[in-house]
């Protein structure tokens, strides 16, 4: 029998720190496009308080998760005991995705991930930390995941990354990482979305300043105009 609640409970917390794996699941806005799956490892989830966890996001060959928070903020995190009692829990909720150098990035980071992730070479696997709001929390039996032993984590990605340059990095980013499957752009620093929603940054600036300048210069003319008329 399935059951919802509001929030995380501190059972709730302790059963999920233990699990090994999680999913992500996220879609595009609308009823097009394709729903996106990932299965996250490497103690990248953390806890933070009863409606809030944040998960350590790392380089992949596509960006469907952040393309998809950044068009809709709809993501859920999915987890299942493969050992002991059964279990599935499913945590809905809204994200919002921080890259490196960016102060909520930054100080998330250092908090919660700095310990493993900050050696450099470890840290070239990082591309953001992604920020989840829960809303609902859900819970149902779980009686037909199959049991599987943990064994050790891959560290095949990692090493991956660590073998990289930075231009050969910055290649595969504006390479993979520019749009969804769906065409939908992820804007990450580095990729051609990323500079569109740079320039869209400075182009807003811009247009807020357009109707104090004119009216500066609106301002201007009519003195002007009443100097010379009083010069009449």
């Amino acid at each position: 029998m399935g059951s919802f609640r509001d929030a995380l409970t501190e059972s709730d917390k302790e059963w999920i720190s233990k699990q090994k794996v999680y999913f992500v699941a996220t879609s595009p806005q609308g009823s097009d496009g394709h729903v996106n799956t990932s299965p996250k490892g490497y103690d990248s989830l953390r806890i933070l308080n009863s409606n809030r966890i944040v998960l350590l996001d790392g380089r992949g060959s596509g960006c469907e998760t952040i393309s998809h928070l950044r068009e809709n903020g709809r993501i859920t995190i999915m987890l299942c005991a493969f050992e002991g009692a059964p279990r599935i829990m499913r945590l809905f909720g809204r994200g919002v995705v921080y890259e490196p150098g960016q102060p909520k990035f930054d100080g998330l980071f250092e908090e919660h991930f700095a310990s493993e992730w900050r050696d450099p070479d470890r840290f070239k696997f990082v591309r953001s930390i992604i920020d989840v709001e829960l809303e609902l929390v859900g819970q149902s039996c779980g009686f037909a995941v199959p049991f599987m032993d943990y064994k050790d984590e891959r560290i095949t990605l990692v090493n991956h990354h660590r073998g990289k340059t930075d231009e050969a990095r910055a290649r595969s980013r504006s390479k993979d990482n520019t749009v969804s499957i769906d065409g939908i752009p992820s804007f990450l620093e580095g990729t051609d979305s990323g500079l569109v929603q740079a320039k869209r940054r400075a182009s807003s600036a811009m247009h807020a300043m357009v109707p104090w300048v004119g009216g500066a210069a609106l301002g201007a003319a009519l003195a002007v105009a009443a100097v010379r008329s009083g010069l009449k």
